[in-house]
């Protein structure tokens, strides 16, 4: 696995040469050095490459548009340089405040999904990249403040398009919900499946603006029952809070979601929140059961997908959900926690992780 840095001053080349141990890293001067190195490589040889500037990002693609290309941001960057840089083509954006352990795995996916989308026609695979580029633009915005709530998630998608789902958004002026899902499988269909939820998500809010529902359980019901008639061949597990702002209790319910969510405690305190729940999409006949549990300030409720379970180095289930626990108690962020989770997963599935951190 080999990575290009185009660096014309070498520092920031230098700076991943140093951190990527075992990764063998060429620092090229610009664009036209990588068209020499590149030159007679077929497109899936072409190792992943990083730019510092939209200026040797924009000549790297517009060389060769399959690239696949990493920004490298000193800064983190705002909503709007995320979407020109997405449309400028950047794969992935790796930020110099993050640890050198969170961009290995990255790497890693990048590599496999270099591999493997030079195997499909060149029509196929702008296909694939439009609806890639709306299903990012689904997700709700990172780090999110919800009245007092701080909403932030990550993703890493097993292959170009993901089969997990986030969002939150406020219903009506009292309720803030939130939720998790999973689509089960791979691919298009599974990724297509995350379109019908955030039109969901659109008809929560816009049909329920003041709750009809007295559980989330009930919304899982109702959830349910839309998926079902879609008749659509996948089912889909879920975490579902709806946060009360007038009494900070959150009210969760499960649809076969796994690992269990967690309220991690300003202490450090961790709960389970372990609920029982079939999938959603399977049984029209579900029933959903709902429980609640007070957010103090500082507390966090943390979800992870199981795509977080599947290690490269495997040790038992058991072992894995422990280790997940300890980590969401001490990391003092998300991307220190996202590092961790993802520092040794397989990249065989879909992972995600949703903090919402009560603020005040």
């Amino acid at each position: 696995m080999d990575l290009l840095v185009v660096d014309n001053d070498a520092k920031f080349g230098a700076t991943l040469d140093a951190a990527l141990d075992g990764i063998a890293v060429t620092v090229l001067e610009d664009c036209t050095q990588l068209r020499a190195t590149c030159d007679g490589l077929a497109d899936n040889q072409i190792p992943v490459v990083v730019c510092s500037n939209e200026s040797d990002m924009h000549s790297c693609v517009e060389w060769n548009p399959r690239l696949t290309v990493v920004f490298w941001a000193t800064q983190v960057p705002t909503d709007s340089q995320l979407l020109q840089l997405m449309r400028l083509g950047a794969r992935d954006i790796w930020q110099a405040s993050e640890s050198a352990s969170d961009w290995l795995p990255r790497l890693q996916w990048l590599t496999k999904l270099n591999r493997g989308i030079h195997e499909v026609p060149g029509d196929f695979q702008r296909d694939i990249e439009t609806a890639r580029l709306i299903q990012q633009g689904m997700l709700p915005l990172d780090g999110a403040v919800l009245n007092d709530y701080q909403f932030s998630h990550r993703v890493l998608p097993s292959a170009m398009l993901s089969g997990d789902f986030i969002d939150y958004f406020a219903i009506g002026t009292r309720y803030l919900a939130f939720f998790m899902a999973d689509v089960a499988g791979h691919g298009a269909s599974s990724a297509l499946l995350t379109v019908a939820l955030k039109n969901i998500s659109w008809r929560l809010q816009q049909r329920y603006g003041r709750p009809r529902f007295r559980s989330t359980g009930q919304m899982l019901d109702w959830i349910n029952a839309r998926l079902v008639d879609q008749s659509i061949d996948r089912h889909v597990a879920m975490f579902l809070g709806v946060i009360d702002l007038q009494t900070h209790t959150l009210h969760y319910a499960s649809a076969a979601h796994f690992p269990p969510s967690l309220r991690v405690c300003d202490g450090g305190e961790v709960t389970s929140l372990e609920q029982r729940g079939k999938p959603l999409g399977l049984f029209a006949d579900a029933v959903y059961e709902s429980a609640e549990i007070d957010l103090s300030e500082g507390d966090r409720v943390v979800v992870f997908s199981d795509g977080v379970l599947e290690q490269a180095h495997k040790t038992d289930l058991q072992t894995r959900e422990q280790v997940l626990k300890d980590q969401a108690a001490k990391a003092d962020n998300i991307e220190e926690l996202w590092s961790q989770v993802t520092a040794n997963v397989s990249g065989e599935d879909d992972a995600s992780l949703l903090i919402v951190k009560r603020l005040s």
